[in-house]
């Protein structure tokens, strides 16, 4: 608790909070880095998973590149954040559920590009595959995750359970409706055999 509070209570920490130009900078940059991330690894997964069809799905290979910075951005920026008010969030479980869902991210992130966008000719293929579609699956479970953390995390503890209660409410009853109607939907149908084999490379 010492040290938080002196990092709480440094030079930095304190100029950042009284100055409402680096304050808002911090901000800004933060949102700019959740743009880049969260912003086009989800179009992305949702065009594996069949959205926009028409639309190339090879040229978004040249956005990983800005989903990356968009994360060093965000470690900055969120590091500075956390300088501000240490003892606060760094003694909070939620904060901690929101960087696992994040390094989750940007596991499923790296793996979509080694599976879909490094196979080469078989890239659309691959794209089409059931195991793409369950990892682009996963990647937005994970964004929602830590986007539900993060807006909880400055909520006092009984709100934060009502809220994570509502979002599996949400998530269970979306379920419920959207499984009896998959059949309905030929994006969530997995690949016809010739692209099976794909699936388990």
């Amino acid at each position: 608790m010492d040290i938080l509070q002196a990092l709480e209570a440094s030079g930095f920490s304190m100029w950042v909070k009284e100055s409402s130009t680096a304050y808002v900078a911090v901000l800004a940059f933060h949102t700019i880095g959740l743009a880049f991330l969260v912003g086009v690894s989800t179009a992305t997964a949702l065009r594996i998973l069949g959205v926009a069809r028409s639309m190339p799905i090879a040229p978004m290979e040249d956005f990983f590149p800005l989903m990356y910075a968009g994360f060093w951005l965000n470690a900055l920026t969120g590091s500075v954040l956390i300088c501000l008010y240490p003892s606060d969030f760094l003694l909070d479980p939620t904060i901690y559920i929101k960087l696992a869902a994040v390094g989750g991210a940007m596991f499923i992130i790296h793996r979509l590009r080694e599976y879909v966008f490094d196979a080469g000719e078989a890239l659309e293929a691959r794209a089409a595959s059931h195991h793409a579609k369950t990892l682009a699956t996963l990647l937005l479970m994970f964004w929602v995750t830590a986007t539900v953390a993060g807006r909880v995390m400055a909520y006092s503890m009984p709100t934060k359970l009502q809220t994570a209660a509502a979002v599996l409410v949400l998530i269970g009853t979306a379920i419920a409706i959207g499984v009896p109607i998959r059949h309905k939907l030929p994006w969530l149908q997995p690949a016809p055999a010739g692209e099976q084999g794909d699936a388990n490379v």
